[in-house]
């Protein structure tokens, strides 16, 4: 992206995935300095599928952030469970066409980002440990809060230009890599 945005939302269906993206911000510097403009969109908590919510919210938070007169990076980050990362990525276009607002355009600071089945798989992948993607319950033991932050240090790190990917990564997030590199 050309120019940095001036405020972040985060748009994610539980707090796991809010904590990878918010330490990933929080190595790029622009954001770093801003840290006080990043927006948790309420998580849903125990009221039903994360996935779901997300797709509910897509709509709202688009045209909110549409309607800003501040550039806003809206980051929605959403498990693709038993589709694929482009079939999840889908729903949310199919929500956005049932709300009646516009696609999202390739210069939008919308990036969309799909783990298969738990965004835990991504943090053992980044910690360097080998992980089946196609494991719906990786999260066994649960990822410590220190092991966030050491893995978003290795997400910053492989969407840089030119970056080493770690041997261990899976197939949802080389694919989301590129879209990273468009955070910072």
């Amino acid at each position: 992206m050309s120019e940095h945005a001036s405020e972040v939302v985060i748009l994610a269906e539980d707090q796991e995935h809010h904590n990878l993206v918010w330490h990933s911000l929080r190595n790029c510097a622009q954001y770093r300095r801003r840290m006080g403009r990043v927006r948790k969109v309420a998580l849903p908590g125990s009221r039903g599928s994360g996935s779901q919510y997300v797709r509910e919210q897509v709509p709202v938070q688009v045209a909110a952030c549409r309607a800003r007169r501040a550039r806003t990076l809206l980051l929605v980050v959403t498990d693709a469970d038993n589709l694929t990362a482009a079939g999840r990525e889908q729903t949310l276009h199919d929500e956005l066409a049932r709300a009646g607002r516009e696609p999202v355009a390739d210069e939008e600071m919308v990036i969309i980002i799909v783990p298969k089945w738990q965004v835990e798989t991504w943090d053992r992948c980044l910690l360097g440990q080998p992980v089946r993607e196609d494991d719906p319950d990786p999260d066994r033991p649960p990822v410590a809060a220190g092991e966030i932050t050491t893995a978003a240090g290795a997400l910053y790190d492989w969407a840089r230009p030119n970056a080493a990917v770690g041997a261990t990564c899976v197939e949802s997030l080389r694919a989301a890599l590129p879209r990273w590199s468009r955070v910072g």
